[in-house]
């Protein structure tokens, strides 16, 4: 009789796909960046339709790249708190955060990668396992992001270099919350059986 060792290596059922999570539910909130508070209700889409009607010719180029869902959230911060200009005429910056689900962690890259979805330069120190990259221009500081299924724009409507903390620090964590939601595979060890014959 010979000793035979059967062994698997599994992985622990998940609950849902990342192409299927809702980006609502991964909008930063109230106060996840100090200073920065939501500022109207969430728009969202769940078809090319609904996208195009919101984000117009943009719409195509997430298609393109296997767009499920979107939401996309306004931000109000204090300026002073930013480290920008404290004139009285212009108290509040407003954010804006996109978070696209492409359905694969694939698209999301390819999506990233294409010239046209944004350029900048890489966030040195990124928090999160994907990308990230941040471009200032006159009135406005764009971050984007890819982690895992997801791709996320934020832009802040000023053209402070201040501006990049406050879309930094709303990106991180947006990161965080699909970081948190996304399925882990778990591997582990199976039974081990030893079966004499």
């Amino acid at each position: 009789m010979i000793p035979v060792a059967l062994l698997w290596l599994g992985t622990e059922p998940s609950s849902a796909a990342c192409g299927q999570i809702d980006p609502l539910g991964l909008l930063p909130e109230d106060a996840a960046c100090d200073g920065w508070l939501r500022d109207g209700t969430p728009r969202t889409a769940d078809s090319f339709q609904e996208l195009a009607q919101i984000i117009d010719g943009a719409a195509g180029l997430h298609d393109q790249y296997g767009f499920v869902s979107a939401a996309i959230q306004n931000y109000a911060g204090d300026r002073s708190e930013r480290g920008g200009s404290q004139a009285p005429s212009a108290p509040v910056v407003a954010a804006t955060l996109a978070l696209f689900n492409q359905g694969t962690s694939e698209n999301a890259s390819l999506l990233y990668g294409d010239p046209a979805s944004g350029m900048g330069e890489p966030i040195a120190g990124w928090g999160c396992a994907g990308e990230a990259r941040f471009r200032v221009a006159a009135g406005s500081t764009v971050v984007q992001f890819r982690e895992e299924c997801f791709f996320g724009s934020i832009t802040v409507l000023s053209g402070e270099e201040a501006g990049v903390d406050g879309a930094r620090c709303l990106a991180e964590r947006a990161c965080s919350l699909v970081r948190q939601a996304v399925p882990v595979k778990k591997e582990g060890w199976g039974s081990l059986r030893a079966l004499f014959r």
